[in-house]
């Protein structure tokens, strides 16, 4: 990639530390989210894809399992948001400013999320009239508020299917300082003994105890293993030797996590795949940002576009919706492979396209922590020149 221009999609860091690994993994979260709602809306339609009677099996199970790829943004999250509090605890860094790190957040964030909420609210009930004013302010609020889980239970956001999740990312955010209190003990056993014995708690919990609505409580064992990542990231000593098979064993691992889900097994097989997901999980993000193994992870065009994962999640669905309806009326050949590697690719270009754009006028500009107060300055001389 062009070097300005690498420069001018590259995301800005509050503590200017840039770990390109992260935004690789962002990339393989984002991609996977993106592929499993394309999976979703393909398979919803009835516009004759499949007349060839082509057998799509192990390419729709391992599309259907691209919703790991939520759990997989938690894990990101926990080691990013831990980072600081880990660095002030384990080796002495920083102290953290909760009311800067809340700020922090809201400035970050918020912008870009109301600004989409705002839009998707006008489009469905002006633009294209898919929802009444009534159900869609409602549900607007509730998205707002981050508590459409609790007050619709089971029911995904009306304007936003993505949304759900962010709200679960919020109850961790205000959460963080007090989780981060697992750094502030001091013996390294001790310290992730206690993080692993609560991610087996909430895995044992969540498999037997069904809520009638989503919370942290449903993924705070993602986040956690951020937490544990981030402890051995600081440490820099590793807990895995490294090895010529680093690589082999890392593609093992990876392919493994979307292999299968839980509902694939009974009550009892269940539990146990939930638990060795997991470790693999762990172990793949190890291998990530511990070993360093994938160098294509570090690739300006793999952490660009994982940098800008936010802007992507948050349009995504919308872009699929708007263009797939129309693009899908028409077919290409006929052969569905051909046909749905067509749409698939038309919908991603213009979803990275947009997401670009949004990205580069909305979420880029609130990576400046200083955004508002330099607005404000606009702002002021601006009207001394009209003066």
């Amino acid at each position: 990639m062009n070097k300005n221009l690498n420069t001018y999609f590259k995301r800005i860091t509050s503590s200017g530390n840039f770990i390109p690994e992260i935004d690789g993994l962002r990339f393989i979260a984002i991609l996977s989210v993106v592929i499993f709602h394309l999976f979703l809306f393909i398979t919803n339609k009835d516009y004759h894809l499949y007349d060839d009677n082509t057998d799509y099996f192990l390419l729709k199970k391992i599309a259907s399992h691209g919703k790991l790829g939520v759990p997989l943004f938690f894990i990101i999250s926990g080691f990013i948001l831990g980072l600081p509090f880990a660095k002030f605890y384990i080796i002495n860094g920083n102290p953290i400013n909760i009311k800067s790190y809340f700020s922090r957040r809201l400035t970050r964030l918020e912008p870009p999320y109301i600004l989409v909420m705002f839009l998707l609210f006008i489009g469905s009930v002006y633009v294209v009239r898919n929802l009444e004013f009534a159900e869609a302010f409602k549900s607007l609020l509730a998205s707002l508020s981050y508590t459409h889980n609790f007050f619709y239970p089971g029911e995904y956001p009306l304007l936003n299917v993505s949304a759900w999740s962010l709200e679960i990312e919020v109850q961790f955010y205000i959460l963080a300082p007090l989780l981060a209190l697992f750094f502030s003990i001091k013996k390294v056993s001790i310290r992730r003994l206690s993080m692993i014995s609560l991610i087996i708690v909430l895995i044992v919990f969540n498999h037997y105890c069904r809520l009638s609505f989503l919370s942290l409580l449903n993924y705070l064992h993602y986040f956690l293993i951020g937490f544990l990542l981030v402890d051995i990231f600081l440490m820099e000593k590793n807990i895995l030797p490294k090895t010529k098979f680093d690589k082999i064993i890392s593609l093992l691992l990876f392919v493994s996590i979307w292999l299968f889900e839980s509902s694939d097994f009974n009550s009892s097989i269940a539990l146990g795949w939930e638990f060795l997901q997991v470790l693999l999980i762990f172990l793949f993000y190890y291998y990530v940002l511990i070993h360093n193994v994938f160098k294509f992870l570090r690739n300006p065009i793999v952490t660009n576009i994982g940098g800008m994962c936010y802007s992507i999640y948050l349009l995504h669905y919308a872009i699929i919706s708007m263009f797939g309806n129309q693009l899908f009326k028409y077919q290409i050949s006929g052969y569905s492979f051909l046909n749905v590697g067509f749409y698939i690719l038309i919908l991603i270009i213009f979803i990275l396209l947009i997401s670009s754009v949004f990205y580069l006028l909305v979420e880029k500009p609130c990576m400046n922590k200083n955004w508002l107060l330099d607005l404000k300055d606009k702002i002021i001389k601006a009207k001394a020149v009209k003066t």
